[in-house]
């Protein structure tokens, strides 16, 4: 069943296009995040505590794909946050619900139509290709990809980036966390990392902790698996411990970047299936639940392309052509004066997946794609919503 949702005039910026038409938008997927004035909470978590900061010691923990909902259906494996969940708020996250997207806006306080990081895979207009948002390709400067400053580098408080060794110099790393120093942990000396990190940026330092368990083993196993609820219950443990053992006095700032839904074989559309769509498809960016196409040149193309999918694919997906994406408030405040260094990177049509379904053109995937059971990206409120934690040790 679907809400209809008045057409909205489209910005005044690149690749805008007066011929955005109404949406007839699914009450299944939540509205956009930018859509009536809305402004996602994720984008004011950490910018005020560099711009206007109280004396004393914060710490950031990011709880990669822990959703609000998930969160409130698993609360027996999480004595911790149960403890707390009158403090818990559940807010939003940014679209495509997914960890580059959502982190360069955590951490620049800015809308994706602002920094330019769009999806897992983002286009690369000068090569035409797209480039994955989590590692970079060689050639590729971070500086330049998102050259907008960071918080931290226009502020003067000291800030420290925990994280998974492998995350150091990484292409994430270097749009996002620019300006921060870099304390790599092992995986079970999280706790002594964040002690250390804290002791380093000093009294009134910042500190972001990365835990990417809950993520992992959701992509790998699913949120209904053994595996995924040991890593949540793991995760809360964390969170417990840094409690107890950090410096009396530190307010610490749990959030996430996005939840997930399961998909399975039987809810996957592979659209290298279907040649006759792929035709009009000159690159393919996103991810499965938030699917991405920069269509070949020519008059119509767009059109063509929505139309083919939103026959193929029914009631599995919203499908939306750009001028729409932008009069609706998806990756930015409608009338967003974005950059021409971002207009191209745009997609000319994007498909945002409904229920338990994924869309991709697995045949430029790798094969460990195709078999990934958890997945998010896009509005279910699975995906959309995350918690917003603040408390004081």
């Amino acid at each position: 069943m679907t809400a209809p949702v008045p057409p909205v005039g489209p910005p005044r910026s690149a690749g805008a296009d007066a011929s955005a038409a109404p949406i007839d938008w699914p009450e299944d997927l939540l509205p956009p995040p930018f859509a009536d004035g809305a402004r996602p909470a994720l984008l004011d978590v950490i910018p005020p505590l560099l711009q206007d900061p109280e004396p004393g010691r914060d710490l950031v923990v990011l709880l990669d794909g822990v959703g609000a909902d998930l969160l409130a259906e698993h609360r027996s494996l999480t004595p911790t946050l149960r403890r707390l969940e009158s403090q818990v708020a559940r807010v939003r996250t940014v679209t495509p619900a997914t960890t580059s997207s959502a982190m360069v806006s955590l951490h620049t306080g800015r809308a994706p139509l602002e920094h330019g990081v769009l999806g897992y895979l983002t286009r690369d207009p000068r090569t035409g290709h797209s480039l994955n948002q989590l590692t970079g390709a060689p050639g590729t400067d971070p500086r330049e990809w998102m050259p907008l400053p960071t918080p931290v580098e226009t502020g003067t408080r000291r800030a420290v980036q925990v994280a998974p060794a492998k995350h150091a110099g990484s292409h994430l790393s270097g749009v996002a966390f620019r300006g921060w120093e870099f304390l790599g942990h092992g995986r079970g000396d999280r706790v002594e990392a964040v002690r250390t990190a804290l002791h380093r940026a000093g009294s009134d330092g910042l500190v972001h902790l990365h835990v990417d368990d809950v993520d992992h083993a959701g992509h790998r196993h699913g949120v209904d698996s053994e595996e995924w609820r040991t890593a949540l219950a793991e995760v809360d443990a964390l969170l417990g411990t840094l409690q107890r053992r950090l410096p009396r006095g530190t307010r610490i700032h749990v959030t996430a970047d996005h939840g997930m839904v399961d998909t399975s074989p039987e809810h996957t559309i592979d659209l290298a299936e279907h040649p006759s769509l792929l035709r009009r498809v000159e690159e393919v960016a996103g991810e499965a639940r938030a699917l991405s196409l920069h269509t070949v040149p020519g008059e119509g193309a767009d059109e063509e392309l929505a139309e083919g999918l939103t026959d193929l694919l029914g009631e599995r997906a919203l499908v939306l052509r750009r001028p729409q994406i932008l009069a609706a408030g998806l990756l930015g405040p409608v009338g967003t004066e974005f950059s021409e260094r971002v207009a191209p990177r745009v997609p000319d049509v994007l498909v945002l997946a409904r229920g338990r379904w994924s869309v991709d053109d697995f045949s430029r995937r790798p094969e460990t794609a195709r078999h990934m059971v958890g997945v998010h990206g896009s509005l279910t409120s699975a995906e959309a919503w995350i918690p917003l934690l603040r408390l004081e040790t």
